[in-house]
């Protein structure tokens, strides 16, 4: 009975020494407790500010230089020259190409001389013409000096008249001797003689003139023929140049030179490719738009070039070209883009993206790296300030949004934040609702529209 009673009272004793060092431990400050509390996690901070909110759509094409050429001969003929290099930017009528021209230097020659020929020619029917209009001239003072003439001798005969009358009345009156009236018979006799040969004179003088005139109509008729075969000359003179010009290809435009695959020595025939030339300064892309557009349509849209690897933009333009009628197939309308070129940044036929914006209001914009995605529902975390046992420290809270379309590298927020909310923009993966943050830096960029 005592041995049981001694066992007995040595397990109450244990017990009891054990309850009372679990008293003393809780009582306690536990130190591994204190240490398992997680720093701050290091973030990023920005204020959210109110930006521009676009609606717009993507498209794909590639850009069309506003002019391009391919460069080929309008002869055949072996390329003795190549007076370009490519990648030279050309004006208009920049020689580009030489080709043989010895037959065609022939041909020229022949015809500078068959039209100096001819218009040696046209001077000598000219001379001829001027020679038979101061024949003319001339007849043509001669007969008024003829007809003055005929004039003077009508008056000397009727003076003769009038005297031969006045002697018969004195003979007859027996006033004067018939001497006298003989006398002024002569002197009208002799004035008719001298008027006849002045009327005979005046009639030779006018077919002297009508000789003259037809000789200058012949003379300038000849003229005329001879211009005329002149003009031939200088006509058959152009042709043959023009042969010899094909022999030089010119730049038909202003642009930049590309690839030149021909050589010197190189045997072409018409219509051989011997480079192109393109006017890179000013670039379109075609854009297919859908109907359901059609009221949003206008000149002047908007229009943002994006690289289609980086999705960095290239460049700004404006809608200039909307087609009248409607793609059936495709049930589309073509536009065209136009977009400056000044830096030569952009190449024809080079792949892109394009944004049109149809619109803009104004809005708010969070970074992609700010969203945290949970199943269906999108999440922010904005940094706030917490006071906790008279301590005041930064906590990440977590607020659902609801977004709109990306926008570059941000997200359109219909709900959820306002302006006056600091955004967490990076470690969000690693936060929880509630944990505490130490913001590195402390930004106040604007979420404004993505260029």
């Amino acid at each position: 009975m005592q041995a049981r009673f001694a066992t007995t009272s040595y397990h109450f004793l244990a017990i009891a020494l054990v309850i009372s060092m679990l008293a003393n431990a809780c009582g306690k400050k536990n130190p591994s407790a204190s240490a398992s509390k997680p720093p701050p996690v290091l973030v990023e901070v920005e204020q959210a500010k109110a930006g521009v909110l676009e609606d717009s759509s993507e498209f794909v094409g590639t850009l069309e230089a506003k002019q391009r050429v391919i460069l080929k001969p309008q002869i055949g003929g072996r390329i003795v020259q190549i007076l370009v290099n490519q990648g030279d930017v050309v004006r208009r009528g920049t020689p580009m190409v030489q080709l043989r021209p010895e037959q065609n230097q022939a041909s020229v020659n022949a015809a500078v001389a068959g039209v100096n020929a001819q218009q040696s020619t046209v001077t000598n029917s000219q001379a001829a013409v001027k020679a038979a209009e101061a024949q003319v001239a001339h007849q043509i003072s001669d007969i008024k000096r003829l007809e003055a003439d005929v004039q003077n001798q009508d008056a000397n005969l009727k003076l003769a008249q009038v005297n031969y009358k006045r002697s018969k009345t004195l003979v007859t009156q027996g006033a004067l001797a018939q001497q006298s009236l003989d006398n002024a018979t002569q002197q009208i006799n002799s004035a008719i003689a001298a008027r006849d040969a002045a009327i005979q004179a005046l009639e030779v003088g006018r077919k002297d003139l009508i000789a003259a005139q037809a000789q200058l109509r012949g003379a300038e008729a000849t003229v005329d023929q001879n211009q005329s075969q002149l003009q031939r000359s200088r006509s058959e003179l152009e042709v043959e140049v023009q042969s010899l010009d094909y022999n030089r290809v010119l730049a038909p435009i202003q642009g930049t030179v590309g690839d030149i695959p021909v050589r010197v020595g190189d045997y072409v025939n018409l219509g051989d490719s011997l480079t192109n030339i393109i006017q890179n300064d000013e670039l379109d892309l075609r854009i297919s738009v859908p109907t359901a557009r059609l009221a949003q349509l206008r000149h002047g849209l908007t229009v943002q070039l994006l690289d289609p690897a980086t999705g960095k933009q290239l460049a700004n333009g404006k809608m200039q070209f909307i087609a009248p009628q409607v793609s059936t197939g495709e049930q589309a309308i073509l536009t065209k883009a136009r977009f400056p070129n000044q830096n030569n940044a952009l190449r024809d036929g080079q792949f892109v993206r394009a944004r049109v914006i149809w619109s803009q209001r104004p809005g708010i914009l969070v970074p992609t790296v700010a969203v945290k995605p949970v199943g269906a529902q999108a999440f922010v975390f904005v940094a706030q300030t917490k006071t906790e046992n008279g301590q005041t420290r930064q906590v990440a809270r977590q607020k659902p949004v609801k977004l709109g379309v990306t926008q570059g590298q941000n997200y359109q927020v219909i709900s959820g934040i306002n302006q006056a909310d600091k955004l967490i923009v990076s470690g969000i993966q690693s936060l929880t609702d509630g944990a505490a943050i130490k913001s590195a830096t402390s930004k106040t960029t604007a979420f404004v529209k993505s260029n």
